[in-house]
Parts: structure tokens; sequence; C-alpha cells
């Protein structure tokens, strides 16, 4: 073949989580091996659950609540419905995962964890499932659930893919909410961010 030349064979399919794992700029906008890696994860999951895609709810301010539960674990709960309605497990799950593409910023976080748990509940029924990185550990089981629905993701990242010492950013009130010149100083309405520690 001439210089600049390739063929099916150079090609490279990788699966999702390895895809991220690979390549986490294009997810994440940073490299491996930049310290902002773990912030920006839980930035990147706070702005898909601010503005959710369109036929996962209907038009409202959505409500959401972010943990900062240690320096590489948080947990994104929102109330959009379920990735299938009646909190079925969804069809184009990752894996078999409750992580489908409507949810792809968090399935994307997950490949870089070393255990991820999802709850997605709607009226009474849920169903909750672990996670090692991507991939499920077992099958979604129910659980009684509150009145309401929503989806909780609590993402624990493996230290062992990041640099020594790194940590989600103390400074939680604008993770997922700066936009360029809109950068505001603290969380909009409908978003409360908790850092939890030193609480414990």
């Amino acid at each position: 073949m001439a210089e600049g030349e390739y063929s099916t064979a150079d090609i490279e399919v990788l699966e999702f989580d390895e895809s991220v794992r690979h390549r986490p700029g294009m997810y994440f906008g940073v490299s491996l091996d930049d310290p902002r890696l773990p912030s920006n994860v839980v930035h990147v999951g706070v702005d898909h659950a601010v503005h959710p895609a369109p036929h996962l709810t209907a038009p409202h301010s959505p409500v959401v609540a972010v943990e900062i539960l240690d320096d590489l674990s948080f947990s994104i709960t929102d109330d959009q419905l379920c990735a299938a309605e009646g909190c079925r497990v969804p069809d184009s799950g990752y894996f078999g995962s409750l992580l489908g593409p409507d949810r792809w910023t968090l399935a994307a976080a997950s490949a870089l964890s070393r255990r991820t748990t999802v709850k997605v509940w709607q009226d009474g029924r849920g169903l909750h499932q672990e996670l090692a990185g991507l991939r499920p550990i077992g099958p979604p089981e129910s659980f009684t659930a509150p009145r309401g629905r929503g989806t909780t993701v609590t993402i624990e990242l493996d230290p062992g893919r990041l640099p020594p010492g790194v940590a989600i950013d103390t400074n939680v009130e604008t993770i997922g909410m700066c936009r360029g010149d809109d950068c505001v100083a603290e969380a909009p309405q409908g978003v409360t961010v908790i850092d939890r520690r030193g609480k414990r």
C-alpha cells in the first residue's frame, strides 16, 4: 500500500467502555493523566442531568441532587423518567446494564469506575443493579421504591486508572453549571450539590 493508505485490517473496533478508557478526552475533555479528569466526569454527568434528552421527560425544570461522597466517588439523582417505561430493564442498556444510550454520559463515567450502582424507580416500583466498570455483576433486582420517579447513579472512580492523589474539585458550586460567559457562582434552582467529605 502507498503511504497514507490503510485497510480494514488497520481499523480497531472498540466496545463502548474500551473506547472511553482509550480516549477519555472525547467524553470528558481531558486525558487519563490530567488531574482535572475526576471533576470533569462529575461536570459532564451533572450537565446531562440538567439538560436531559427531550424524550426522557416532559418539559420541566429538572430536580437534580449531586453528592460528593469521597475524593473519587459521587452520586447524581434526578427526576427523569426511567430509561424504559415502568422501570423495565432497558432493551438497549450497555452489556445488559440499566445504563443505556439515554444515560451515555454516566455510562462513560462507569467505564472509568471500579464500582457503579444504578437505581431507577417509578410509582413505588424500582430496580437496582451493581456494575464493575460498565459491566453488570448480576441482573437488575427489584426493590420497593418511593412514590414519584427518578434515577440515582453512584460512581466510584477507579484510582488505578487515574494519576495518584487526584480528587473531585472542592469547588462544587460550579460543577456542571459553567457555560462560557454564562458561568454562575452557584448551582441553579432545582440543583443541590453537597460535598460530604469532612461531614463523616
